[in-house]
């Protein structure tokens, strides 16, 4: 493994239990600064660095610089979580039974909560509930953004003063591919069974712990099928480990995710947690000899790494998860078709950018040639535009080989 994510990850452990860090050789804190940027784990990187005498012996600029940083994102962070835990009061005192996920309930696992920065706070809320809630929230200011169409089955509410932005979930996994309505079947009992947690003497209603837990580690392979996945994920499923490992049904969690295909995956992230963020092997119970599954996290940590959060580093990153998708429902018999799905997605993978998609299926070409437009004139050229296409392409092809590595892809 890379110096530079040995040193990266030493420093995120020690965040993570709360300990000083081992004295680091000639670190590159610049490059490291980097990778907690687009992991967006700024103040728990930040948190580990200034205890080490490398750290302060660096140029002022970039000391003041990674401080200001962090102070700044956990200010705001503080400000949405106060302002997100007021909502939910109002959202009790209505009687409504919306569940938290992710979000400030991940971080309140953490030893200083607000260093875990979440872009949203999730909920999930009945269809019978909505109308309700957006009563509520936009009686207190927060504005509904982004997409305006009804019958969506994601709401999106925005507060100005705070920045805080939730998302009001209907469903809890869009898209029509199998995996995701196995996924929904799952979680289909989550109201049925949940759980309620106490924050600032306020009672924060979410999944149970099976199922949080379940979640967590569903959404971040959801990810690592498209984009990639960031080590922010891994930590948080490392921490939950670390709270709830007692009360946790291994049993009923190697169950749901074998019927997935998500095992050998999990095994080598769980591995990854165990090797580099101080979680104890002995809080994971595993249902069968760990020794017969396929662990190899080099390939792993460098394609997680690079990634950043979401596997969103970079635009290639993001045009290829075309060819991921495509190669995972197996719709192709070679990367020659997946490769033309980076440059031509289906509709169905455009909906999101493209609304009118959804009605009219049938103006698919002139997405793709809206698609082209945008890229050439954020590229400069169309030559410039066609590097990027090699670039998804070459990125593309090394992804789908992970799927496969890691049995996601027979």
């Amino acid at each position: 493994m890379r110096k530079i994510y040995e040193d990266f990850l030493q420093l995120l452990k020690s965040s993570l239990q709360s300990q000083n860090t081992t004295a680091l050789s000639s670190p590159n804190w610049i490059e490291i600064f980097r990778l907690a940027s687009i992991h967006k784990v700024e103040p728990l990187i930040y948190e580990s660095a200034y205890k080490t005498e490398s750290f302060k012996e660096q140029d002022q600029n970039l000391i003041k610089h990674s401080k200001t940083t962090s102070m700044q994102i956990v200010y705001s962070q503080i400000q949405r979580s106060d302002r997100f835990l007021q909502l939910y009061k109002e959202f009790n005192k209505a009687g409504l039974e919306i569940l938290v996920f992710k979000g400030i309930i991940l971080r309140e696992l953490y030893p200083i909560p607000d260093e875990r920065r979440s872009g949203d706070e999730d909920l999930l809320i009945k269809k019978t509930d909505l109308k309700k809630a957006e009563e509520i929230l936009q009686a207190r200011g927060l504005e509904r953004v982004l997409s305006q169409e009804p019958e969506e089955d994601v709401y999106h509410y925005f507060c100005h003063k705070t920045g805080l932005h939730l998302e009001l979930h209907t469903i809890l996994f869009g898209g029509k591919s199998g995996v995701y309505k196995k996924m929904e079947q799952i979680f289909s009992t989550v109201f049925e069974d949940s759980d309620a947690i106490n924050i600032n003497n306020i009672d924060v209603h979410t999944f149970s712990i099976d199922k949080h837990f379940l979640y967590i580690i569903c959404h971040a392979i959801k990810h690592f099928v498209s984009c990639g996945t960031g080590i922010r994920q891994i930590c948080d499923i490392s921490i939950y480990i670390n709270k709830y490992h007692e009360n946790i049904n291994w049993e009923y969690i190697w169950k749901e995710i074998t019927i997935l295909d998500y095992d050998t995956l999990l095994v080598n992230l769980l591995q990854i947690a165990i090797d580099y963020l101080g979680l104890k092997g002995n809080k994971i119970v595993y249902l069968k000899d760990k020794n017969e599954y396929y662990i190899n996290t080099e390939d792993l940590i460098e394609d997680i790494m690079e990634g950043g959060i979401y596997g969103s580093s970079t635009q290639a990153r993001l045009n290829s998860a075309n060819m991921s998708l495509d190669a995972l429902n197996k719709e192709s018999k070679s990367k020659i078709k997946s490769n033309i799905a980076a440059i031509f997605p289906k509709a169905e993978n455009l909906k999101g950018r493209y609304k009118y998609l959804e009605k009219y299926p049938i103006l698919l070409p002139v997405a793709w040639g809206s698609r082209i437009f945008t890229y050439s004139k954020e590229r400069g050229s169309l030559f410039n535009m066609g590097v990027t296409a090699k670039e998804t392409i070459e990125v593309g092809n090394i992804r789908i080989d992970l799927l496969k590595e890691y049995k996601l892809i027979k």
